[in-house]
């Protein structure tokens, strides 16, 4: 049984951007993953992801600047794009709701955001209904992160640096032991480590029984349309214009749809970011409903009329793996000496990869951290 510096549980985005940064400080690394990478049933593993800097709260907008920072920093090490900027518009109805809070603690941390107001909407992006909103914020920082190739790079620059990577190895067991933590997997083999990330997403339940029943896993359909307009003389050339630049990314909070503009094989990716049924993540319906595409229809008619006759062109199911705030989970297991957690990222936590990975790695390797983390103990839950 070899034994590492640190052994990391998973390979989605967060134990990849962990496994590159503990490799290149020049630690040992091993990275398990139970299927082949990039697993596709990781939350991690779409073709986009959402970047903003638009939340309520400042910690996550200042947790957002500095992973722009790091997002930039992987693109110029590998010579290419993973994040595309497009804008955010937060549509809104509800004064005082998530839109205005997001739009005044940007102002208030001296970002760029505008407050779109009745007509101004439409005449900025024409594309959506003026009747559907009463106002937006827009976020100028928002942008696509190509998900799936972030999460291929940052595997390749871990190898680079000498991490060694374990795929189609399911975790079965971790036990203690004066040497340090030793995982076991069902094929029989073992790893040690002197310290051990969990990265396991939705798997993580099965290493926290305590919290199992407050980590919650819930499938999100997302379906990838390509805008047909089968009557063009209803719309202008503006409004049926859905290419970056021309369509920014948007989320209506209140319905909970989102989507992007055309970004991949010439098609845009639409989802609902409200809880889906909750899964065993072992065992779940891997279709998009025909009812979930017949709402998404149901949004376009009432928001983005030229979509309503849109074509599938592709479907997925992403898994959230939820806490119960939301908010994500960075600290020690309460049981196991030397094993941290990252978990609980509920569908928001993407864009902080390489953030999370470079915390992980400080914690694991100096005992603590740079980031102020008391907002993602377990203690909050005791």
């Amino acid at each position: 049984m070899k034994a590492y510096d640190v052994v990391i549980v998973g390979g989605g985005i967060m134990g990849a951007s962990a496994a590159y940064e503990l490799a290149q400080k020049g630690a040992s690394v091993a990275l398990l993953d139970q299927a082949t990478l990039p697993n596709p049933q990781g939350a991690s593993v779409d073709h986009s992801k959402i970047f903003r800097f638009a939340y309520p709260e400042p910690l996550y907008i200042k947790m957002a600047v500095e992973s722009l920072g790091l997002w930039r920093k992987l693109e110029q090490k590998a010579e290419t794009r993973l994040l595309i900027d497009a804008g955010l518009l937060l549509l809104g109805n509800r004064e005082g709701a998530f839109e205005t809070q997001t739009y005044e603690a940007l102002q208030a941390l001296g970002l760029e955001a505008e407050m779109l107001k009745g007509e101004a909407v439409a005449s900025r992006f024409p594309q959506f209904n003026q009747e559907a909103s009463a106002f937006a914020a827009f976020d100028p920082s928002g942008g696509i992160l190509y998900a799936d190739e972030a999460v291929a790079l940052s595997l390749r620059l871990a190898q680079k640096f000498g991490a060694t990577i374990f795929a189609n190895e399911r975790v079965t067991g971790i036990d203690s032991t004066a040497q340090g933590t030793v995982i076991r997997s069902h094929s029989g083999n073992q790893w040690r480590g002197e310290k051990v990330l969990l990265a396991s997403g939705a798997w993580t339940r099965q290493w926290l029984p305590e919290f199992a029943e407050r980590l919650t896993t819930t499938r999100q359909e997302v379906v990838y349309f390509e805008p047909v307009i089968k009557d063009k003389r209803r719309f202008t050339d503006a409004q049926m214009n859905f290419e970056i630049g021309q369509f920014p990314i948007f989320i209506e909070m209140d319905s909970g749809f989102y989507g992007f503009p055309i970004h991949h094989a010439g098609a845009m990716k639409i989802g609902n970011h409200h809880k889906g049924e909750i899964i065993d993540p072992y065992a779940f319906d891997e279709n998009v409903s025909a009812a979930f595409i017949e709402k998404c229809r149901a949004f376009f008619a009432r928001v983005i009329p030229a979509l309503a006759d849109a074509r599938v062109v592709q479907s997925h199911i992403c898994m959230y793996n939820n806490s119960p705030d939301d908010d994500f989970i960075i600290d020690w297991h309460p049981q196991f000496a030397g094993v941290l957690l990252t978990t609980g990222f509920s569908g928001h936590g993407f864009k902080f990869g390489p953030l999370v990975g470079q915390i992980a790695a400080e914690l694991l390797l100096e005992g603590q951290s740079h980031q102020a983390l008391d907002k993602f103990q377990l203690a909050r839950f005791m």
